[in-house]
């Protein structure tokens, strides 16, 4: 069995830990689509945010400087038209209720 010299275990701890993190931030940064359909949206802030809810979960809508999303009330009227409506949604980070977190909506399309 080879023997492995303490450099090499400490690197590969750290290149591991990198690839953790890495992900870690891909699952947050990177939106996804989900299908549902919107059952509530209201174009009231409830704590700085626009809530929607879905069949799927309750989401906010909130602009994002660092994602250079400035549109939220847009996106919120969007959501207050097709609601009822099969729609796409493309939404990104995760949903914590210990933290009270959300899923933040990007956009909104209905489903032909």
């Amino acid at each position: 069995m080879p023997k492995y010299s303490t450099g090499f275990k400490v690197k590969a701890v750290l290149v591991s830990l990198a690839a953790i993190m890495l992900l870690i931030l891909y699952s947050y940064f990177i939106p996804d689509t989900i299908r549902t359909r919107i059952t509530d949206a209201q174009l009231t802030k409830v704590d700085g945010y626009f809530m929607i809810a879905t069949d799927y979960r309750p989401l906010v809508n909130h602009d994002a400087k660092y994602r250079f999303k400035f549109d939220s009330g847009n996106v919120q009227n969007e959501a207050i038209r097709l609601k009822g409506k099969e729609v796409k949604i493309r939404k990104y980070g995760w949903r914590i209720p210990l933290f009270s977190m959300y899923e933040n909506v990007v956009s909104i399309k209905q489903v032909e």
